[in-house]
C-alpha cells in the first residue's frame, strides 16, 4: 500500500488545497492520501475559522482518505516543532511520501538547504548568536546569518512554504528512508482562482465574496468570531501571575514580566508587544498557549512520549485498510478523544486538544 501524506490546517480549505491533494495522489500513485490537520488552533496562533470535524470533512470531499488530528502541542509550535510533531504523528503510518506546497521547483535544492541547516558551521553559529544578541527572533537571526554565508539558501527561505518544507525534510531524517518527498510548486495566477488562506480570511473580514477561491463544498457562512476569542484570551493572560506565565510554552527571556506589566485590555493591545525578538505569530502563539494552559512541561512530555493521534474522518471504503494499521502502530491511536484512558501517558495532551475544541465552540 502506497501512502501519500499531507500536513495541513485548511483555515479555510481553498482551491489551492484541492489542487495539491489531486496532484499529490496522481503524481505519487498513492493508494491512500492521509492528512494530518491542526485541530482548533493554527501554527500562527489563530483560532481556526471552523471546527476540526467540518474541516476534516472538507478534506474527504476533496479526495483525502483519512484525516488525523495534529496534537495542539505541535500545532502551536514554531516551524521546527510544528514540523517535528507532524512527522512524528505521521510516523504511525509507517512508510509514506510527504507531499507539500513550495515556491521552489527543485526538491534537490530544498534537501541541500535542510542538510546545511542541520550541520550549522562554527561561523554560522557565531553569526546566529550575534543577531540574537541584537534582539532578533531565532528564525530571523538564522535567515540573516545564512545571508552572510549562503545567500542562495537564505533567498530560498524567504518563503514560508519553503521554510516548512526544509523543516519537514530535517525532521524526517530521524526516520531514515521511511519518508520520501513530493512537492507541488505554487504558481501565482494573479488572484483569478487561487488565493492563500490568509488573503481569503482578510476578504471575509471585509465582507467580500470569496466563492471564486473555494470549492463548492466549503461553507463559510458560520465561522468563528475572533472577538469572543480575544476576550477569553485577554482575560486568561490578565489573570496569570508572572510565575505562571513563565511556565507557558513560547514565553522566555523575561517576557512574562513584560506581559504582566503591559497595559492591554484586548487582543489588539496584546499584539503591541510584538518586537524584533517576538514576532506577531509568536505573540499570538503565546496568547493561545496561555488561554489553553499549554505549559513547557507538556511540550517535554510530548517529545519524550510515543506519538499519538486521534481520528477525525475516514472514508468508509478505507476503514478496513487504515484503522488496523494505525491501531497496530508503535503509538497511541484513538478513534475519538474519549477513547484515551485516564491513566494514559498522553492523556494530558489529549485533554489539551479537547480544551482547544471547547474554546472554539464557545467562540461560535
Amino acid at each position: 500500500m502506497k501512502i501519500t501524506a499531507v500536513i495541513a490546517e485548511y483555515n479555510p480549505f481553498h482551491n489551492g488545497h484541492l489542487k495539491q491533494l489531486r496532484t499529490a495522489r496522481r503524481e505519487t500513485g498513492a493508494d491512500v492520501v492521509a492528512v494530518v490537520m491542526s485541530g482548533s488552533f493554527t501554527q500562527h496562533g489563530d483560532l481556526c475559522v471552523c471546527d476540526r470535524a467540518t474541516r476534516a470533512n472538507w478534506a474527504l470531499q476533496a479526495g483525502a482518505d483519512v484525516v488525523l488530528e495534529l496534537p495542539t502541542v505541535y500545532s502551536l509550535s514554531p516551524a521546527q516543532g510544528f514540523a517535528e510533531g507532524a512527522i512524528k504523528t505521521l510516523s504511525m503510518l509507517g512508510e509514506f511520501t510527504l507531499s507539500f506546497g513550495t515556491e521552489s521547483d527543485e526538491l534537490k535544492d530544498l534537501g541541500m538547504a535542510a542538510e546545511f541547516m542541520k550541520s550549522e558551521s562554527n561561523d554560522m553559529s557565531g553569526l546566529l548568536k550575534g543577531y540574537l544578541g541584537q534582539g532578533y527572533s531565532v528564525a530571523k537571526s538564522r535567515t540573516l546569518a545564512l545571508g552572510q554565508i549562503r545567500p542562495d539558501i537564505a533567498n530560498m527561505l524567504n518563503s514560508p512554504n519553503n521554510i516548512l518544507a526544509v523543516e519537514y525534510i530535517k525532521a524526517a531524517a530521524a526516520y531514515g528512508n521511511k519518508v520520501q518527498f513530493h512537492s507541488v510548486p505554487r504558481k501565482p495566477d494573479d488572484g483569478k482562482k487561487y488565493l492563500s488562506s490568509t488573503k481569503i480570511r482578510e476578504l471575509i473580514k471585509n465582507g467580500n465574496d470569496v466563492s471564486a477561491f473555494i470549492p463548492d463544498f466549503v461553507d463559510l457562512s458560520d465561522i468563528i468570531a475572533p472577538d469572543k476569542y480575544g476576550t477569553i484570551s485577554t482575560y486568561a493572560m490578565k489573570s496569570m501571575t508572572p510565575q505562571s506565565l513563565e511556565r507557558i510554552y513560547n514565553v522566555g527571556e523575561g517576557l512574562e514580566n513584560r506581559i504582566s506589566q503591559a497595559d492591554f485590555v484586548d487582543m489588539q493591545g496584546f499584539l503591541s508587544l510584538t518586537s524584533r525578538r517576538y514576532t506577531r505569530s509568536t505573540i499570538k502563539r503565546i496568547a493561545a498557549c496561555a488561554t489553553l494552559g499549554l505549559e513547557k512541561e507538556l511540550v517535554s512530555l510530548a517529545k519524550k512520549e510515543k506519538p499519538y493521534c486521534t481520528l477525525l474522518a475516514v472514508k468508509p471504503s478505507k476503514k478496513k485498510l487504515l484503522l488496523p494499521l494505525l491501531a497496530a502502530s508503535d503509538g497511541y491511536f484513538f478513534f475519538k478523544h474519549s477513547d484515551c484512558p485516564k491513566d494514559s501517558p498522553v492523556r494530558p495532551l489529549v485533554d489539551l486538544d479537547e480544551k482547544a475544541a471547547k474554546i472554539q465552540t464557545i467562540c461560535k
